[in-house]
């Protein structure tokens, strides 16, 4: 298995992470059930933003990290957002946006993370904020790393959501 920070491009996001992106959003609805805001409506085809992503990658925003098989194939990855802090300016966060491992390689999980952490680290990320679902196993692994449940995001619905067909 090869973990890299790669480039993100219109291609890989339409296509790759799209693909993948998707698997974790219908996993993400089996773990998350009735707990969030689509409750009752999450079975449907993930719409990603891709200009704002490639966007955010352009600026340096954003980085995509990838776990390929020895074929290339891509059987993980991670999107990071990378910002100053609003609350206090000189602060550099990062966001991970989404994170998804194929079954079949979740054995992978912690070299991939540690990965992920060496990036913070390479851009002198003070801060990370990691939106897990405390029902899923990588909240459990995230807390054996040393990390610590913060805020908690309350969501409620005030618009009827119209997924694309």
């Amino acid at each position: 298995m090869k973990i890299a920070c790669e480039h993100l491009t219109a291609e890989m996001l339409s296509g790759e992470i799209t693909t993948l992106g998707q698997k974790n959003w219908n996993e993400c609805s089996i773990i998350k059930k009735d707990t969030c805001s689509f409750h009752g409506d999450r079975d449907f085809k993930i719409e990603l933003n891709a200009p704002v992503y490639l966007g955010f990658a352009e600026s340096g925003q954003l980085i995509v990290m990838t776990l390929r098989d020895e074929e290339g194939t891509l059987q993980g990855f991670s999107l990071v957002i990378f910002y100053n802090s609003l609350h206090h300016a000189p602060v550099l966060c990062a966001n991970v946006d989404a994170f998804y491992i194929e079954p079949g390689h979740r054995a992978y999980m912690r070299s991939f993370i540690t990965a992920i952490e060496k990036q913070f680290s390479d851009r002198g990320v003070v801060v990370v904020g990691w939106p897990v679902s405390p029902f899923g196993k990588l909240f459990d692994i995230l807390k054996l790393m040393g990390y610590a449940p913060d805020d908690v995001v309350m969501e409620k619905r005030f618009a009827e959501f119209k997924p694309c067909a």
